[in-house]
């Protein structure tokens, strides 16, 4: 593993675990991200999240409205850790493209697709851990840039080629 790759993984666990223990009980903590890889240049991260008997709908099923909060935290967490801010969520589209079992581990990756000076965006996809061949869910997100950017975080601005 190269140094960048490392300082990537271990600046993507700091953030998914301060932000769980910045809001005891909040959705971040309840919902309980865990780090699962990042790619090379920390453009990708991928997390995964137990599915708890609470999170079900009425079918037995993870309810739709839990998926989209995993997604949406998925790509946030992404989205702080190369903008250094909380930057909120602008417009999400989700595609919902089969159930997802209570009592497994739901696993999401997210990508920056653009990082701009402004606006943040990213695509996810989600998957049950133990059927990686079967999409579950993907989406797309914005996420608005709110403030003044670092310096050296603006000239690295650039857009992803997906």
């Amino acid at each position: 593993m190269s140094k960048e790759h490392e300082k990537h993984e271990a600046g993507l666990r700091q953030v998914i675990q301060d932000r769980r223990l910045q809001q005891p009980g909040s959705v971040n903590d309840r919902m309980a991200p865990e780090f699962v890889s990042c790619s090379e240049n920390g453009r990708e991260c991928t997390v995964r999240y137990f599915l708890k008997p609470e999170m079900r709908n009425p079918m037995g099923w993870l309810h739709g409205g839990m998926t989209s909060a995993m997604l949406d935290m998925g790509m946030g967490l992404l989205t702080y850790y190369h903008v250094q801010m909380t930057c909120p969520t602008s417009s999400m589209t989700i595609n919902f493209l089969r159930p997802n079992r209570i009592g497994g581990y739901l696993v999401v990756q997210s990508r920056v697709s653009h990082l701009g000076k402004k606006i943040v965006h990213l695509t996810s996809q989600a998957w049950m851990e133990d059927e990686p061949e079967h999409l579950t869910a993907t989406a797309t997100g914005s996420y608005v840039v709110l403030g003044k950017r670092k310096k050296e975080k603006l000239e690295n601005s650039v857009s992803v080629n997906l």
